[in-house]
């Protein structure tokens, strides 16, 4: 017998979505509609142009049109936001009620419509949405790279939700990558620049990651400034201080594609590649040895591609983006 329910997502109910509403819309999903969400869930908002280069579906008009089936569905919202560095005004995807509850670790409560709603609301008044647009940009374009570049991948890209579990007790967001090229892993912290920020504040985050390079073993921090005359004034102030081991360079989004020769170390003379900068171990989060119920939800690798073996396949040397099997 099926149980018919009211519409849960016309008006933000105080009710957890039904269990056996959920599991019956998650039976029309597919394993890339997931994907999708719980890219979302991670990085808070997504646009149509990103979740295509991230491998959601081969051009925009379709990814497009998936979306729009999972906004109607109650599993995405969507908005907009700008102008954005480039000047434009960008649509982007947010989580829906039945997206929320997808990514909901086990052991916490169902959040019900109205709480996602709220939530919602809060996302669409954020008044740095547009840097956070920019952040994720900058990811995407090392997915983008990496997806056209045999040998190379983008394994990791954990938003501060997911980095708080390694980053504890320092309570301060960043943002973890880690690039994979020809075997070798090339893991760093990204320190964005909001471009309102004084250069000796931005300069002085740099004293955040001695403690945490200490206990994580990952050395390398990148710093993103928003402008060529911004990266100048970071640099020289970066080199003023003790970087108590750390790897630290700079770029700007005028400088070039982020896996290129971009990448200005404190104290060399000379621009270099992101694999060029040191190799690194792969990065270990608590809940990866964590039981299944009390284990938050870590992020997906960020780009999909159903005809990968496995999340490690590309670093063990089986797997190209660019060379299937």
């Amino acid at each position: 017998m099926t149980t018919t329910h009211p519409n849960p997502f016309t008006v933000p109910s105080p009710k957890p979505v039904p269990a056996d509403l959920f599991l019956e819309e998650v039976g029309r999903t597919t394993g890339r509609d997931r994907w999708a969400t719980l890219m979302i869930a991670e990085h808070r908002i997504l646009t149509t142009a990103q979740l295509t280069a991230l491998g959601f579906h081969p051009d925009p008009a379709g990814t497009e049109r998936r979306l729009r089936i999972l906004s109607r569905r109650g599993w995405l919202a969507r908005f907009s936001i700008g102008p954005t560095r480039t000047n434009t005004i960008e649509t982007v995807w947010c989580l829906g009620p039945l997206g929320a509850v997808l990514a909901t670790p086990p052991a916490d409560p169902i959040p019900s419509p109205a709480r996602t709603y709220r939530q919602q609301q809060r996302l669409w008044a954020h008044p740095h949405l547009a840097e956070l647009w920019d952040v994720n940009q900058f990811f995407v374009n090392l997915a983008t790279h990496a997806r056209r570049n045999a040998e190379t991948d983008l394994r990791a890209w954990w938003s501060p939700r997911t980095c708080h579990g390694v980053l504890t007790p320092s309570r301060h967001p960043a943002w973890h990558g880690e690039y994979i090229h020809h075997q070798q892993r090339h893991g760093f912290w990204l320190e964005p620049d909001p471009g309102d920020t004084p250069i000796p504040t931005l300069a002085n985050r740099v004293h955040r990651y001695p403690p945490i390079a200490e206990r994580t073993g990952l050395a390398t921090l990148l710093y993103r400034a928003a402008d060529p005359d911004r990266e100048a004034a970071l640099h020289r102030q970066l080199a003023r201080l003790n970087l108590h081991q750390l790897t630290v360079a700079t770029t700007h989004p005028d400088a070039g594609h982020p896996a290129d020769t971009v990448w200005q170390p404190v104290g060399a003379g000379q621009r270099v590649a992101l694999h060029q900068l040191p190799h690194t171990e792969q990065l270990e989060h608590p809940n990866d040895e964590a039981l299944f119920l009390d284990a938050a939800n870590l992020a997906e690798h960020p780009i999909h591609d159903p005809n990968r073996p496995g999340d490690e396949s590309i670093v063990d040397g089986g797997y190209s983006y660019t060379r299937q099997p």
